[in-house]
């Protein structure tokens, strides 16, 4: 469903980048795509402005998927807040 109806923004940050793991491409939000070397797999990897990035796959043991990410700010306090937008 994702790779049908891609993410585009997160909160107040917009896509710069999808890395499909499943494809070994990466497509930028420019129309650049790239190739991606590391090993074929069920992952999703979204990069936005100002840092924040979300990655996505299927769980291999029960029928969800987990969701890991990340934002960066040279305070705690800042990144907590990117997170909550």
């Amino acid at each position: 469903m994702l790779r049908a109806h891609p993410i585009e923004a997160l909160g107040s940050f917009e896509l710069l980048e999808k890395e499909d793991y499943l494809l070994s491409e990466s497509f930028a939000s420019s129309g650049v795509v790239r190739p991606l070397t590391l090993p074929k797999s069920n992952v999703l990897k979204y990069r936005f402005t100002d840092g924040p990035w979300i990655c996505l796959r299927p769980s291999g043991t029960e029928p969800k998927f987990k969701i890991y990410y990340s934002a960066n700010a040279q305070k705690e306090e800042d990144a907590a807040e990117k997170l909550k937008n």
